[in-house]
């Protein structure tokens, strides 16, 4: 999958929205019931960028018209100025068979890994490898391929890797460079696992 560009950088701070997806019904009574939808939350993301070069503006138009608008998806990290902590993130999901998936990060520390809810123990039950996986993200190696239908989660210290769309089909280069220097190129969440 592709790599959403990490040159030229976004202005700092870039929005960022934690989207879940719940269905609420309202009785008569005015009591509520709730459904979660998802598991997971997805992040949308909108950057902003303070100058570009003619050429750092061809860069993101091209790669806008390779996504072909919203249809293709990519990755892409967040340039957080300093590596950020999150906890909760989905890796995936397991199938009795698998022992390597990807973490949804790279340059992470402080890794903890869980299946069902459940802590792992570091060195019993998995590994940390850094690198190798989609677009560079980091791994985890377990030593017993987690059971079908396990939900394996993950807190770490380090740069977020997002699944993403653009959120615009329709975009003159005009309104491309507005979003770009003014209101921000939407980027849409999608599931990671």
């Amino acid at each position: 999958m592709a790599l959403y560009p990490e040159t030229p950088i976004p202005q700092y701070p870039y929005d960022i929205t934690e989207v879940w997806k719940t269905t609420v019904t309202t009785f008569d009574s005015g009591r509520e019931q709730r459904r979660q939808k998802q598991v997971f939350p997805k992040y949308d993301i909108a950057f902003s960028y303070n100058t570009l070069t003619l050429t750092e503006f061809n860069l993101l138009w091209n790669f806008y018209h390779a996504r072909r608008g919203a249809y293709g998806s990519f990755y892409v990290y967040l340039p957080d100025l300093e590596p950020a902590a999150w906890e909760g993130l989905g890796v995936g999901t397991g199938d009795g068979k698998t022992r390597i998936f990807d973490l949804p990060g790279k340059s992470t520390s402080s890794q903890k890994i869980y299946i069902n809810g459940v802590k792992q123990v570091v060195t019993v039950q998995y590994s940390i490898l850094i690198g190798g996986g989609q677009e560079n993200s980091d791994r985890v190696q377990f030593v017993t391929a987690p059971a079908e239908n396990e939900i394996i989660t993950c807190d770490f210290a380090g740069y977020m890797r997002n699944r993403c769309r653009f959120a615009n089909d329709k975009m003159t280069r005009t309104q491309f460079a507005h979003a770009l220097y003014s209101t921000g190129l939407e980027l849409k969440g999608l599931a990671m696992v």
